[in-house]
């Protein structure tokens, strides 16, 4: 399946990726201090000494992360950025270090997420929502689903059988995040508020660690080169004029529009003519 289809844009990330971007940083911010000059958004989205401090062992190796999640109980990490449009995920920035690529591969390309009671579930609420396998298999049973039922069996192969999900915040980077931990234990008995807060304080230093290269990486996913009539054709339309008003304003045929809108929708991975016009409002200078 591929993002023409309606699955969203999968970019992978690691440790390593995330290591190197900051040292990259660090060498580049190293000849002059101007952190006096920067605002408080700037702390926390670019400024890698002072967003996690100088590679501070706690915050960077991934080992201490490991040994902190198994003593929860835990076996596995996702961490997951999502650009989304309602319900619909167009990009996903996903860390392969904590969890096995073997899942997220399917789960993305299949979709299944928007099939998933937790993902729906942390999205709606926006707290943690603590799960079990069987009741995601009784629901799939009941449904038949083949989605679901699919989730199921990848979660079974995978010994995830239970697990937390949390929705973390980056309104700056206009992404929701989500976390899921998983376990080999077969009921959620375990999850008590003691085992939530270590998870939720490893998924917040993951997730800290990870926003200075998010945020590189999302400038650069968002700048779409555009030749000059598209780039006329879609000031026009988040502006909000019609497609005749735009060939009117461009004094070109109502076809050629329609065309270079075809052609705008498939660059920014959307489905419709709105969600292109809300999607370059956030990512191109109007």
């Amino acid at each position: 399946m591929t993002p023409s289809d309606g699955s969203p844009v999968v970019e992978w990330f690691s440790q390593a990726d995330v290591l190197a971007h900051l040292q990259l940083h660090q060498h580049a911010d190293a000849p002059h201090d101007t952190t006096k000059n920067r605002t408080p958004d700037h702390f926390v989205f670019t400024d890698p000494t002072t967003a996690i401090g100088k590679f501070d062992p706690p915050l960077t190796d991934f080992t201490e992360y490991r040994t902190q999640l198994r003593q929860a109980g835990f076996s596995t990490l996702s961490y997951g950025a999502f650009e989304m449009i309602g319900r619909r995920v167009l990009h996903a920035h996903l860390l392969r270090d904590l969890a096995p690529v073997s899942f997220a591969q399917p789960y993305f390309a299949g979709m299944w997420y928007e099939v998933d009671p937790r993902f729906a579930e942390v999205q709606r609420s926006g707290f943690p929502v603590a799960w079990r396998l069987d009741q995601i298999d009784e629901d799939a049973q009941q449904s038949g689903d083949r989605r679901k039922l699919a989730l199921v069996a990848a979660l079974r192969a995978h010994a995830m059988n239970s697990g937390v999900i949390f929705s973390l915040s980056a309104p700056q980077l206009g992404l929701n995040v989500s976390v899921g931990l998983t376990s080999e234990l077969h009921d959620s008995d375990w999850i008590n508020d003691r085992v939530i807060g270590t998870a939720l304080a490893v998924s917040l230093g993951v997730h800290r660690f990870a926003q200075p290269f998010l945020e590189g990486r999302i400038r650069s996913t968002r700048v779409i080169a555009l030749d000059s009539e598209q780039e006329a054709v879609l000031r026009r339309l988040v502006q909000g004029l019609s497609d005749q008003e735009i060939a009117d304003a461009l004094q070109t045929s109502l076809h050629k529009v329609s065309y270079h809108i075809q052609m705008l929708e498939r660059l920014f991975n959307v489905q419709n003519r709105a969600q292109l016009a809300y999607l370059a409002a956030r990512r191109v200078t109007v």
